[in-house]
């Protein structure tokens, strides 16, 4: 999200009559960079998400025919997914897509790989990243 993105989201909440009143103010006032600078009494931190949470937000924007944003998704999902439960599907995915693009290096079936396996998890995650952009809309 960008720094006009916020501001302009506060700025909207402001018009909705926000219970936050303090808080949306000084987004919209001073911007994302300032209130991020400020401690945790003065202004809430950002939203820590879930592993699954995450996954889906990113999913739910990704082009994968956009190689720049398939290669930041792909850096991501192979960090992201180190020391988490391997019987977690994404999780699982992010291992596969670690070992088929980065250590065997083979480009062709990765991509195949990556674009069947993102139709099944995509729909699978929708509904969470609805839910998520549903409560900050």
């Amino acid at each position: 999200m960008t720094e006009k993105e916020a501001t302009d989201w506060a700025d909207a909440q402001l018009l909705n009559e926000s219970e936050n009143f303090d808080h949306i103010s000084t987004l919209s006032l001073k911007g994302p960079s300032y209130c991020l600078k400020l401690p945790s009494y003065e202004f809430p931190g950002p939203r820590k998400f879930t592993y699954i949470e995450e996954f889906a937000l990113r999913t739910k924007i990704l082009v994968p025919k956009n190689e720049d944003e398939k290669s930041r998704f792909l850096n991501w999902l192979s960090s992201e997914c180190m020391g988490r439960d391997i019987k977690i599907p994404e999780v699982y995915f992010g291992y596969l897509i670690e070992h088929y693009f980065f250590e065997c290096d083979d480009l062709a079936f990765a991509n195949n790989f990556l674009e069947e396996q993102l139709k099944i998890l995509i729909p699978k995650n929708l509904g969470v990243a609805d839910e998520i952009w549903a409560s900050i809309a």
